[in-house]
């Protein structure tokens, strides 16, 4: 499935500009951005839900904060 979306030209531009640089083509760089930034989304909607969990388990935010990041550990696994 294919998404239109409209990117006002002078910002396009730019961008187009910045993957040449980079040898790269655009539409495929604006996917990985895209995907990069779904990525980091998720992460923050974990981090936040870890923090909560931990404060209502009386923990504290170093709690949380080690328990993301055995999370993450095993997810790289």
């Amino acid at each position: 499935m294919t998404t239109t979306i409209q990117i006002k030209t002078e910002l396009w531009q730019k961008f187009t500009a910045l993957a040449q640089q980079q040898r790269k083509r655009p539409n495929r760089l604006l996917e990985k951005l895209l995907a990069e930034y779904l990525s980091i989304q998720r992460d923050l909607q974990l981090d936040e839900a870890i923090r909560k969990q931990a404060k209502s388990n009386g923990n504290d935010e170093n709690d949380a904060v080690e328990l993301v990041k055995r999370y993450r550990q095993k997810k790289a696994i």
